[in-house]
C-alpha cells in the first residue's frame, strides 16, 4: 500500500512561522521570547575537576571485567566555580591482554538512556575489544548519574485519533504541565540537562582516561550527541560510528515529524507483510490488509470496551486498551525479532476480547488463567518494559505518568533543551491533523508533546556541519521506524566527509553488532583500522526470519539496542 511521503514543509526549522502543507492554514508561532546564550565552544575546565581520581570499582559479574566508577562535573559547565556539581557515572572495560591503545565510547542514545552496559557489550564485539578500552556512561539526568525527575506528571491516557474539542483540550493541558512538574522535583538541574553541557561530560572523562583521541559508537539519539561532540571537540574526534541517524544538521522536531511515516511503513511493509506470509501458523490475515484490519478492528474493541486482566494470581494487573494496543505494536517495530512476539499478543488480545464481548469480564479473566505462568510473565514483561532508542514523545508516555523514569524525563528535557520549537497548541494539532489521516499509529499523537509548550533555557548550539573532521560513517537501513531513512540521507548531505552505509530490505533501529554480518564487518573495518568505505555504499538485508515456537522474550536478545540495555540492568546499582 502506497503512503504520500512527508511533504517537504514538514522538513521544518522551528522558526518563527510554520506552514503545514495541505492543511489550508498557517499557523504564527514564537519559538522563543528570550535572546538565546550562544554556546558555540566548550569551556576550559577548572583543576578540581581534572584533578580528581575515579575510584574504579568492579560492577556486575566477574566474567564482564567491567569497572565502574563516578566523578564530579559541574551542573552549568559555564559556571564552574559556582560549586553545584552533579555525578556521572562511568563504565570500562580493558583488552584481555596488554595495554589499549585507543578508547572507543559507546551511546545507546534515547536520548537519556543509561549508557554503562556500552561499555561490556563493546568489548562483546571480539574485533574491538583487542586494542581499544571501551567505555560506556550514563548521561547527565539519568541512569547512576544525577536524576531529573518528572514523577506525577500527567501522561497521554486519551486517544490521539479523537478529535473532539474536549479531547485535544486534554491533551494540550497534559502537554503544557509537563515543564512545570520536571521542573519542580529536578532540584534545579533540568535546564542543564541538554546535548551542550553533555558533551562536556564527555571530554571531561577522555581527559581522566588520559586519551587525546576517543572512537565513538553511537545508535539513535546518540548519532545526535556523537555529531555534537565532533563540532565542540574537533581536534579529539577519531573514528565516528553514527548508526540509525537522526538529522543532526537540523532541530529535533524534523527528526520527530519523520517518526509517523517510518513506523507506518515499518508496520504495513514489513510486519503486515511478514504475518501475511506466515499465515497459516500465526492466523492474523492472509494479507497485509487483512492484518491491518486485525489491528484496526482490535483497536475499536478495545477502546469500546478495554480488557482488565489480573496475571501472576493477582499481583499484577494490566489495563489494555487502544493506548496499550498502539504502544505494544510501535514498540515491537524496533526490530524483527520482536515481530514472532507481537503477533502472539495479537492474537491473544483479539481472543481476549472476543471472550470479554461474548461472556464479560470473568470470561476474559478465565482467559488470562488458562495460561502458563511463563507465558502470562511474557506479557506482563512486555506490557511495562520501556523501548529502545528515539521513541515517539506519544509512545513513551501513553498510558502512564510522564517520565515514570529517569531515562524519559531526560529524553524530554534534552528534545525541549536542546533546539528550538514552535510554541503554543495550535502547531502540534495541526501537525497531527496532517499526519495523522495517512500515518495512523502514531501521526495522531504529533501534539502529544510537552515541547511545544516548554520553558526552554536560553541556549543556541552550533549546527553541525562535518567540516575539517576525520570521516564520519553513518549506518542506515531503510525502512528503520524510529530515525526514518530521510533523515540519514538529509544529515548525510550536509556533514562533510561522512560516507553513508545503508542497509535494503532491512528496517532495524540499530545495525551495528548482529544484524547484519556485511554491515558488521564494515565498521569493525572502519573502527580497528581507521579504513572508511571509499564511497556510499550499502548491504543486503538479511530477511526476517520465519516465526518459530515457543515464542518468548529471547527474541530480542539478538538486537543490539537490547542487548545494551541488558548489560546496563547486568551493572547498574554498583555504585549507589
Amino acid at each position: 500500500m502506497k503512503f504520500r511521503t512527508l511533504a517537504v514543509g514538514l522538513g521544518i526549522s522551528a522558526t518563527a512561522l510554520l506552514l503545514i502543507p495541505g492543511s489550508g492554514a498557517t499557523a504564527s508561532v514564537e519559538a522563543s521570547q528570550a535572546q538565546p546564550r550562544v554556546q558555540l565552544g566548550p569551556n576550559e575546565v577548572a583543576k578540581r575537576y581534572l584533578d580528581q581520581t575515579p575510584a574504579w570499582k568492579r560492577c556486575g559479574d566477574p566474567e564482564l571485567r567491567t569497572y565502574c566508577a563516578k566523578i564530579a562535573a559541574p551542573r552549568d559547565w559555564s559556571k564552574q566555580y559556582a560549586g553545584k556539581d552533579i555525578q556521572l557515572a562511568i563504565s570500562k572495560v580493558a583488552p584481555a591482554k596488554g595495554k589499549p591503545s585507543r578508547v572507543v565510547f559507546g551511546n545507546p542514545g534515547g536520548p537519556g538512556a543509561a549508557g554503562l552496559g556500552m561499555a561490556p557489550y563493546l568489548a562483546s564485539q571480539k574485533e574491538l575489544a583487542k586494542d581499544h578500552l571501551t567505555v560506556g556512561f550514563d548521561p547527565r539526568g539519568t541512569g547512576d548519574s544525577d536524576n531529573v525527575i518528572c514523577e506525577g506528571a500527567p501522561g497521554y491516557t486519551m486517544d490521539a485519533r479523537d478529535r473532539d474539542p474536549w479531547n485535544l483540550d486534554l491533551i494540550s493541558e497534559a502537554s503544557r504541565l509537563t515543564g512545570p512538574y520536571c521542573a519542580r522535583q529536578s532540584r534545579g538541574l533540568l535546564p542543564y540537562v541538554n546535548t551542550a553541557q553533555t558533551v562536556q561530560d564527555i571530554d571531561l572523562i577522555r581527559q581522566l582516561l588520559g586519551f587525546d583521541k576517543i572512537d565513538w559508537v553511537g545508535y539513535s539519539g546518540g548519532t545526535w550527541l556523537g555529531a555534537y561532540y565532533q563540532t565542540y571537540f574537533p581536534e579529539h574526534v577519531g573514528r565516528f560510528v553514527l548508526d540509525s541517524n537522526t538529522d543532526f544538521t537540523r532541530p529535533w522536531l524534523d527528526t520527530f515529524s519523520a517518526q509517523p511515516q517510518g513506523f507506518e511503513r515499518r508496520f504495513r511493509e514489513d510486519f503486515a507483510g511478514w504475518a501475511a506470509k506466515y499465515d497459516a501458523k500465526l492466523k492474523l490475515g492472509s494479507s497485509p490488509r487483512l492484518v491491518i484490519r486485525t489491528y484496526e478492528r482490535l483497536r475499536a474493541d478495545l477502546k469500546k470496551q478495554p480488557a482488565v486482566e489480573e496475571f501472576l494470581d493477582g499481583s499484577v494487573k494490566i489495563s489494555y486498551d487502544q493506548n496499550a494496543l498502539d504502544n505494544i505494536v510501535a514498540g515491537d517495530m524496533y526490530t524483527k525479532m520482536d515481530f514472532p512476539s507481537l503477533a502472539l499478543d495479537l492474537a491473544f488480545l483479539r481472543d481476549l476480547s472476543a471472550a470479554q464481548s461474548k461472556g464479560g469480564p470473568r470470561a476474559a479473566q478465565r482467559k488470562v488463567d488458562e495460561l502458563p505462568p511463563a507465558r502470562q510473565r511474557q506479557l506482563v514483561e512486555r506490557a511495562t518494559r520501556h523501548t529502545v532508542g528515539l521513541a515517539p514523545f506519544g509512545l513513551r508516555q501513553s498510558g502512564r505518568p510522564l517520565a515514570e523514569s529517569a531515562e524519559n524525563a531526560t529524553f524530554t528535557a534534552v528534545t525541549c533543551n536542546d533546539t528550538a520549537w514552535p510554541q503554543g497548541r495550535e502547531v502540534g494539532d495541526q501537525l497531527a491533523a496532517r499526519l495523522g489521516p495517512h500515518y495512523p499509529l502514531l501521526g495522531w499523537g504529533m501534539n502529544e508533546n510537552p515541547c511545544f509548550y516548554w520553558d526552554r533555557p536560553q541556549l543556541e548550539m552550533p549546527v553541525p556541519t562535518g567540516k575539517g573532521l576525520p570521516t564520519t560513517l553513518m549506518v542506515q537501513s531503510v525502512h528503520d521506524p524510529a530515525t526514518n531513512i530521510s533523515l540519514a540521507r538529509s544529515a548525510h548531505r550536509r556533514y562533510a566527509g561522512s560516507r553513508l552505509l545503508t542497509i535494503t530490505g532491512e528496517g532495524d533501529h540499530g545495525i551495528y553488532g548482529g544484524v547484519n554480518k556485511c554491515a558488521d564487518k564494515i565498521v569493525n573495518t572502519f573502527l580497528t583500522t581507521g579504513k572508511a568505505p571509499a564511497k556510499d555504499t550499502t548491504c543486503a538485508g538479511e530477511g526476517i526470519p520465519a516465526p518459530t515456537a515457543p515464542y518468548s522474550t529471547d527474541y530480542a536478545a539478538g538486537a543490539p539496542l537490547s542487548r545494551v540495555a541488558g548489560f546496563t540492568r547486568m551493572i547498574s546499582g554498583y555504585l549507589r
